[in-house]
Order: C-alpha cells, then sequence, then structure tokens
C-alpha cells in the first residue's frame, strides 16, 4: 500500500516521493523526459497500482530550462527540430551526449543518499530519462531489479555494448512508438539489439504511435513491475 506523495530531497536532487508501507518494498526511481519535471510521471504511481508493494520515486533534472521545464543533459534543440522537419531521426549512438556524465554523477549522489539496495531498486525513465535509465544502470556498482525503457534511444553504442555484458541478465522493459518523430523506432530497435547481445533479459514492445506512454504500454509495464 502507498501513502502519500511528500517532497524530499536526496543528494542535491528534489524528488515527489511516494512512500510505501512495506519496508521491502521495490523501490521504482522514475526520470522525466526533457522539458518537464518531476511533476511529469508521478501520476504513474496511481496508474501501476500492482499487486507487489512499491515505492517511488520522482527526481528532478538537475538543469532548469529558460521556460522553466527541466533537463538531464542540454539538446541541440534545432538539431532535433530539423529532424522532426526532414523525418530524419536523431541519432545519438556514436558518443556521450555533453552533459550526460554530471546527470550521471548527480543521480547517484541521489541514489546513495536514498540507501535502498540496488537489487531493490528499478530504474524507469522516459525519453531522455530513459537514456540516463540505462546509463546509469551500465554503471552500477551492482545489477538493480530492471530497467524500465520508455521511448528511449540508443547512446554511445560502443561503450553500452562494452558494459552490457557486466550486467548479463539484467531485465529490461522497452516500448516505442512506430512512427516517434523525435527518437526514431529504428534506433530503439538497435538499442534492444546491443542489450540482449550483452545478456539483457527482455524485448522491445512496438505501438502504433508517437513520441508516448499509451495504455497498452502501463499494462504492460505493470506486469513486468510484478515479477521483479
Amino acid at each position: 500500500m502507498t501513502q502519500k506523495p511528500r517532497l524530499v530531497r536526496f543528494g542535491n536532487l528534489d524528488a515527489i516521493e511516494i512512500p510505501s508501507n512495506d519496508p521491502n518494498a521495490l523501490v521504482v526511481v522514475c526520470l522525466h523526459g526533457y522539458g518537464a519535471d518531476m511533476r511529469d510521471l508521478a501520476p504513474l504511481a496511481d496508474e501501476l497500482q500492482t499487486k507487489r508493494p512499491v515505492a517511488w520515486l520522482f527526481p528532478d533534472a538537475p538543469e532548469v530550462l529558460d521556460w522553466g521545464g527541466r533537463a538531464w543533459f542540454p539538446i541541440d534543440v534545432a538539431a532535433f527540430e530539423e529532424a522532426q522537419r526532414t523525418g530524419t531521426a536523431r541519432d545519438l549512438s556514436l558518443r556521450e551526449p555533453p552533459g550526460l556524465e554530471w546527470a550521471r554523477e548527480e543521480l547517484q549522489r541521489f541514489i546513495a543518499a536514498l540507501g535502498v539496495p540496488w537489487e531493490r531498486l528499478v530504474l524507469m525513465g522516459f525519453s531522455q530519462g530513459a537514456m540516463l535509465a540505462v546509463d546509469l544502470a551500465l554503471r552500477a556498482e551492482s545489477a538493480p531489479a530492471g530497467v524500465a525503457i520508455l521511448s528511449g534511444t540508443l547512446v554511445d553504442k560502443a561503450k553500452t555494448a562494452a558494459l552490457a555484458p557486466a550486467k548479463k541478465g539484467m531485465p529490461f522493459f522497452q516500448s516505442h512508438g512506430s512512427v516517434d518523430p523525435i527518437l526514431g523506432f529504428a534506433q530503439a530497435r538497435a538499442l534492444e539489439k546491443v542489450l540482449v547481445e550483452g545478456g539483457w533479459k527482455g524485448q522491445l514492445r512496438r505501438f502504433e504511435g508517437g513520441h508516448a506512454i499509451p495504455q497498452e504500454t502501463l499494462e504492460g509495464l505493470k506486469g513486468w513491475l510484478e515479477k521483479r
């Protein structure tokens, strides 16, 4: 059973926490996308009511954007807009984006201050948050309970392929829209391939749609969380 939301701070990051009455509950750290904030995905805690106890944390990304939204790391907005205009999805697989290392370090501090063992943690993210969830899992000192990748993409293919085998057997849930105009479906499939070849256990779930989290994804995600 979950409790009422409350504002907390671990390390340098504020977060919405929805605790569980069970001290051994699974803890889901859910990372919002570029331009959103910690409130954006918080409704998932109600939408993903599971049979097993789950506590939720929705941290705020550290970078504040001009219009008040937040980001885990900077993006080339003009390049993404051009990609959408031309129908050519952005490819982030060649190198690590600037600022990703800083975001990773902030989240590592957050999780260290949280004090929950990695085996009870699920890392979940949407869009840019999904990129960071995978990145953090690859570099975690021990394997998390799982990683949920919602409309993410392959970042730094060479490094991902090199690190993935160290977390062999890692359960992952991945969903992506077939006509995503922001992060293309082909790169989602490329991410799935790298993870599976590295020994991770999961598969890409395709839905007919764009950059979103549809109901069918929520239903699959609920069942996946109950097995963790």
